[in-house]
C-alpha cells in the first residue's frame, strides 16, 4: 500500500459514522503507524538507488571522483 491509498483509507475510517470511537481511533493509530513504516521504507529505498548512483559514477568516472575527492579534502582542510 502506498502513502496515497493509506490516507484514502484513513479518511474513510475518519468519516464512518457507524464505527465506535474506540475502533476508530484504533484504526486511525494502525494506519498513522503504517504511513510512516511507508515512508521510511520509500527514503531507505531513495538512498539505496542514490549510493547505487554514486558506486556507478565512481567506476565509470574513477579520476573525476578522485578529484571531488581531494577538492573536499582541501576544502574542509580550510574550514569551508
Amino acid at each position: 500500500m502506498n502513502i496515497e491509498q493509506l490516507q484514502q483509507l484513513k479518511a474513510m475510517v475518519e468519516e464512518a459514522g457507524d464505527l465506535p470511537e474506540s475502533a476508530k481511533a484504533r484504526l486511525l493509530e494502525i494506519l498513522v503507524q503504517q504511513e510512516v513504516e511507508v515512508e521510511s521504507s520509500e527514503v531507505e529505498g531513495d538512498q539505496a538507488q542514490l549510493l547505487s548512483s554514486v558506486e556507478e559514477f565512481e567506476a565509470a568516472h574513477p579520476e573525476a571522483t578522485s578529484f571531488m575527492g581531494r577538492l573536499a579534502t582541501t576544502l574542509a582542510n580550510m574550514g569551508i
